[in-house]
């Protein structure tokens, strides 16, 4: 069953929390802060090169490895970005930039989620277990994982931000971990509220038809379901994999 994202923090977003605290010597600083303002703009070449340029000049300074690591990322250097995360977490695990980053980079890739989880609940630690946006991607990648604490991250994550009881992404990703846990009627309310939040998003439609597919024995429902994601998702590239995989589903349903 796939997921849908409740936040994306994008590269920018990540840059940008570096500088609050200072980041070492005047020339360094402003080397971070161009690279941010150029990262932010969407020139991440420009940014890269003022991550390298604030290393040189701070051998040391763990935000210039960490705005190297979101520049690399956004560029595509995947290898490179991984490994300035990591030496920026082992100098420095106590910064949440550098944790953030390097449990980012490794949720991106279903292979590592397992690296994501301790590099994510550490920098969720380091913010009192109350930043919204790590308790996401931590709650995310545990229910990808299909982990028997995804419930518990949850709930930790809706008494954070309660205003995620209104929004469908965090009810359409609670069924998710319900179905997981082999527990219908809550997998079932938890879609239900989904859909009710946002009946045109087609990964909700097509989590609910897999629902009632897999784990309901409902292929009636799985069947309205799987057609209506046919029609939301339209020609869009975006869908084409999963559109196959319905076709095949209907067939067989059928």
């Amino acid at each position: 069953m796939k997921k849908r994202n409740l936040i994306f923090c994008g590269a920018a977003c990540s840059a940008l929390l570096l500088f609050a605290a200072g980041c070492g010597p005047s020339t360094a600083e402003e080397c971070l802060k161009n690279g941010a303002d150029r990262g932010a703009n969407g020139d991440w070449k420009g940014a890269l090169k003022m991550a390298d340029r604030a290393a040189e000049l701070s051998p040391d300074n763990v935000s210039a490895l960490v705005l190297r690591a979101v520049a690399c990322d956004a560029l595509g250097e995947r290898d490179r970005a991984l490994d300035a995360a990591r030496q920026a977490a082992v100098r420095n695990p106590e910064s949440f930039a550098a944790q953030y980053t390097l449990g980012r980079l490794y949720a991106a890739d279903p292979a590592r989620y397992t690296d994501a989880l301790p590099a994510l609940t550490r920098a969720a630690s380091l913010r009192g277990f109350k930043d919204r946006g790590t308790l996401v991607m931590l709650a995310n990648t545990l229910v990808a994982q299909r982990s028997p604490s995804a419930m518990s991250w949850l709930n930790t994550l809706v008494r954070v931000a309660p205003e995620l009881e209104s929004e469908a992404a965090y009810h359409n990703l609670l069924g998710i971990a319900q179905a997981h846990a082999r527990r219908p009627d809550a997998a079932r309310q938890a879609f239900t509220r989904a859909y009710q939040q946002d009946r045109n998003n087609p990964t909700i439609v097509y989590n609910i038809g897999t629902f009632f597919d897999r784990y309901a024995s409902n292929p009636r429902a799985a069947a309205s379901f799987y057609r209506k994601f046919l029609e939301l998702a339209g020609e869009d590239a975006a869908f084409a994999a999963r559109k196959s995989e319905v076709t095949a589903r209907l067939a067989r349903i059928r």
